[in-house]
Order: structure tokens, then sequence, then C-alpha cells
């Protein structure tokens, strides 16, 4: 079996995140599940993404992982959260490192690289 997975393009420069905003909110509709990826020293945002989920035992060792269930009450808050102020190092559109959503969407690198995984294709 083989994926196929398609980079969605997004202004990175952008000094709001309401494009990310818009993109993700279509995505979370068909979504179940999450996963969010903080960097072990990333303590605020480690304790924010534990609000609507639960720490996930797995082997990176410079981070931590929370997963949980998409609700509405997650939706309404990932949609509320304000653009990150701090963004020298990149231009974040979120204050989570990574979001895997179990529909193939993923928001990575602060949300300024955004992938969807399709459907199978059968190998050939």
């Amino acid at each position: 079996m083989e994926f196929e997975t398609e980079s969605l393009e997004i202004d990175t420069t952008s000094d709001n995140n309401a494009e990310w905003k818009e993109l993700i909110s279509v995505k979370l509709q068909t979504a179940t599940r999450f996963e969010i990826h903080c960097w072990k020293e990333e303590r605020k945002e480690i304790q924010m993404a534990l609000q609507y989920g639960k720490i996930k035992e797995c082997d990176w060792e410079y981070g931590t992982v929370i997963a949980g269930a998409v609700t509405k009450e997650f939706i309404g808050y990932l949609l509320s959260l304000p653009k990150p102020s701090d963004t020298e190092i990149y231009n974040k559109m979120t204050p989570f490192f990574s979001i895997f959503l179990d529909n193939g969407f993923s928001s990575a690198h602060y949300g300024t690289e955004l992938y969807q995984v399709s459907g199978e294709t059968p190998s050939r």
C-alpha cells in the first residue's frame, strides 16, 4: 500500500493565524483523535494541551506527546488561540510544535508546515 502526502500551502509570513485556523477548522470536522507534540521545555504548552488529552507513552526523548479526543470543546479552544508572539525562529501559527489528526492531517513546525495524507492507493 502507498500513501500520498499533499503539502497544504498557507502564507507563513502572515502577521495573523486566520488562514491556519480556517484550514484546520475544516480538518477538525472529520477527525476523532488528536496528538499534540511539544518539546519537553515547553511546559506551558504541555499544560495547555493536557486540558484536552493525556500524556501518551512514547520514546521521544526530547518531547512529550499528548493524545485525546477531538471534541467541540477542543475545537473551540484550538480555534480561539491567538497567534503566538514569539516568532523569532518560526512565524508560529500555533503554540504547539506539531498537531496530528487521525484523518491524516498534520500541522508541523508550529503550523508553518501543513500536510494531508490521502487515502491508500494500491501498490503496483
